[in-house]
């Protein structure tokens, strides 16, 4: 099964690259056969500011932003040298890729992460995914876990070591996170461990039990003698956050311009959102349809498998209408939502893809109700994870969102193209799906259609509050206050909102930014193509491309369809 399924999964590759030739293939101009060594230079980590024998320490260490720093600089020095109008569109687009990775190491250097964020050091993110998920962890899986726990208490001595004057915000994230995966160690860890190999179950103990002690103490360092900083301190400012847009990305937006759209498609959605409720029960306000939508929800402890219920039925509605093809070999798991996320994500996400046995697992996390919360706040966890909202999130994190885009982008043949992603692709493709099952007709109910229509609400908020946050337009407060007020959200969900936005500037927009451009490219290939237009072939002509920026994509999904020249 696992054979037949890897060659399928190269026959697919091939057919999406349209050819499998390898590196010693044809005779490539000097100028390709120049960048291609630079690729496999950056593939092979000579422009990485650590090795692979480097442990997790030293990639943490006080010398890890210079080393970066030189890095970065290695890698724009060699693709200076390379004559990008003798290259190909697709190796055009790898130049750009790699140039704006080397950009952005540049940029980020002025934000002084490793002194600043205190979540950075603490580790065993990935310890969650390896033996919370349901496929059972193999005899690798426990050595590696051991490995982790092992070097968890040096990871959190250097956090203790270079940590200074942090935002008080991402202080309570860290003990929070901190204290989470230590009660996960406690208990959930120490559970599983009985699946373990004998041999190793004695040593995943001992590592566990002073993997635990040394978060706890991590957290009271953080909470009583650790100096915060300034309050306010998360925020990039409107000139990073302005190169960021341009210089990563490749949009034509600052934060002031990106503010603007997000007001107009805001308004244009509340609009929407009325002449719905009007069709629904015009004696009702859509805000008030929308409290009452949020009492219809799952029970505590069944949240998992309220998304795992809604994801299988769009994806059976995908294969049933034959909407997308679906590659073979792969699998979503649906997981709770791991401690150092739960402050940030109040729904739920995707964890990302990994291969097992030839076959792709994607990590769908949701966020249930947890020991330790107040009435108050199980009541408002609940009504945020209403029926109608997990219909649309589903979809958007699971078929055809995320985790389809996911499989997609990792039977590229291109290396680079697998390793990299965009965030105004991948969100800005998982919004497109929301819209485009909306047009398919996934939505039979009133709550799902409300929700789908008061979730594009949230994300156009989203395109007000990053901006205006990181660039002093808008406090911590404002923000909160906004989500609460302009898009029905409850409060706690709207702190992790908020939460989130400080750690990871300009990332928010990305969904309602990404969807337009992904409409507009759709249009621009209907006026250009006509009636040989195919909506699917364009869904899947897009996956294909891997993750790009919106402007990239534009060239190599022209030349994909063959309309008009790539530049």
């Amino acid at each position: 099964m696992t054979l037949r399924c890897r060659a399928v999964v190269v026959v697919v590759a091939c057919a999406v690259a349209g050819a499998c030739a390898g590196p010693g293939t044809g005779a490539l101009h000097p100028e390709a056969a120049a960048f291609a060594t630079i690729r496999e230079r950056y593939l092979g980590g000579d422009f990485s500011a650590s090795r692979d024998d480097d442990d997790a320490t030293s990639r943490l260490g006080v010398d890890t932003e210079r080393e970066a720093f030189g890095a970065a600089g290695r890698l724009r020095r060699a693709l200076a040298e390379i004559d990008t109008s003798q290259l190909s569109t697709d190796e055009r687009v790898d130049w750009l890729l790699l140039n704006a990775r080397a950009e952005r190491t540049f940029l980020d250097t002025v934000l002084h992460r490793g002194e600043r964020v205190p979540n950075r050091y603490v580790p065993l993110g990935g310890l969650y995914w390896r033996v919370a998920e349901e496929a059972s962890p193999d005899a690798a899986d426990w050595v590696w876990a051991a490995e982790q726990l092992e070097a968890a208490p040096a990871i959190l001595a250097v956090g203790r070591d270079r940590l200074q004057a942090p935002p008080p915000l991402w202080i309570r994230l860290a003990v929070a996170n901190a204290e989470g995966t230590a009660d996960f160690l406690d208990v959930a860890l120490l559970e599983r461990v009985e699946e373990a190999p004998d041999s190793l179950r004695p040593r995943l103990r001992r590592a566990a039990a002073s993997a635990r002690d040394a978060l706890r103490s991590y957290a009271a360092f953080l909470t009583d003698t650790l100096p915060p900083g300034a309050v306010g301190s998360w925020a990039v400012g409107s000139a990073y956050y302005d190169r960021v847009l341009r210089e990563s990305n490749f949009l034509p937006y600052t934060a002031e311009t990106m503010i603007e759209a997000g007001y107009r498609v805001h308004e244009e959605t509340k609009i929407e959102l009325d002449s719905l409720a009007r069709a629904i029960d015009s004696t009702r306000s859509w805000r008030e349809l929308v409290d009452e939508m949020q009492g219809r929800h799952p029970e505590p402890g069944t949240i998992v498998e309220a998304y795992r219920q809604a994801s299988l039925r769009v994806l059976g509605f995908l294969i049933a209408a034959d909407l997308i093809r679906i590659p073979p070999c792969e699998e979503l798991l649906y997981v709770p939502t791991p401690p150092a996320l739960r402050e940030t994500y109040a729904w739920g996400g995707y964890g990302g893809i990994r291969e097992r046995d030839n076959v792709l697992y994607g990590r769908f996390f949701a966020t249930d109700v947890v020991d330790g919360m107040s009435p108050d706040e199980v009541r408002d966890k609940l009504r945020a994870q209403s029926y109608g909202w997990i219909s649309v999130i589903a979809l958007h994190e699971g078929y055809p969102g995320h985790h389809l885009q996911s499989v997609y982008a990792r039977q590229h043949p291109n290396r680079i193209r697998r390793r990299f992603s965009n965030t105004y692709f991948g969100e800005g493709w998982a919004l497109y799906a929301e819209h485009w099952m909306r047009r398919a007709g996934l939505f039979t109910t009133p709550d799902e259609q409300l929700a789908q229509l008061q979730m594009r609400l949230w994300r156009t908020a989203r395109v007000i509050v990053d901006p205006s946050l990181h660039t002093g337009r808008m406090s911590y407060e404002g923000a909160v206050q906004f989500f609460v007020d302009e898009v029905g959200l409850t409060r706690s969900a709207a702190e992790a909102e908020v939460n989130r936005y400080t750690t990871w500037p300009t990332q928010a927009p990305s969904y309602i930014i990404g969807w337009l451009e992904i409409e507009r490219l759709k249009r621009d290939l209907q006026d250009a193509l006509g009636d040989a237009f195919d909506e699917r072939r364009f869904h899947e002509a897009l996956l294909e491309q891997g993750s790009l920026p919106p402007a990239l994509l534009a060239r190599t999904i022209r030349e994909a369809l063959g309309v008009l020249p790539a530049d």
